[in-house]
């Protein structure tokens, strides 16, 4: 996805985890682990396919590209994973990549195949919201340096 800010204001913005419910419609909570920078625990509350989902995992955040990447694993409760990619389109835009990979749980084996196009759209919404977060960010930076 496309958006416009530059790729540094992007990279923040994502680097945000406590942020990060503001924008992606079925993450409830992140909050980083006291004392462990590299772990967060997540909690993901959504109703879907006639059921309320909730789960929660802990993340590693592994090492950092500054402005270029940040990628993760569970260590701990829903197994998934994902890296986030920022590629520079101009200097007030970039294109950000997400790719996320987890296990679906038991409770959604039935629906399984209806899950990745579903979870794909819920990802996409997100990245929408994300635009959005990250272009109303940027503005109030400027605003603030003024």
């Amino acid at each position: 996805m496309e958006v416009d800010v530059p790729t540094s204001v992007a990279y923040k913005c994502y680097s945000d985890h406590g942020a990060i419910p503001e924008w992606m419609p079925f993450i409830s909570s992140v909050k980083m682990v006291e004392d462990k920078p590299d772990l967060s625990r997540w909690s993901l509350k959504y109703k879907a396919f006639g059921q309320d989902l909730e789960y929660s995992w802990l993340a590693r955040h592994m090492q950092p590209t500054p402005n270029q990447k940040l990628h993760w694993r569970s260590v701990e409760g829903l197994p998934n994973r994902g890296a986030v990619r920022f590629f520079p389109k101009g200097p007030s835009s970039c294109i950000i990549q997400l790719t996320v990979s987890y296990e679906v749980p038991l409770l959604l084996v039935p629906v399984a195949s209806a899950l990745k196009p579903f979870f794909e759209n819920l990802l996409a919404q997100g990245l929408e919201r994300f635009a959005t977060f990250a272009k109303s960010y940027s503005a109030d930076v400027h605003l603030n340096d003024l």
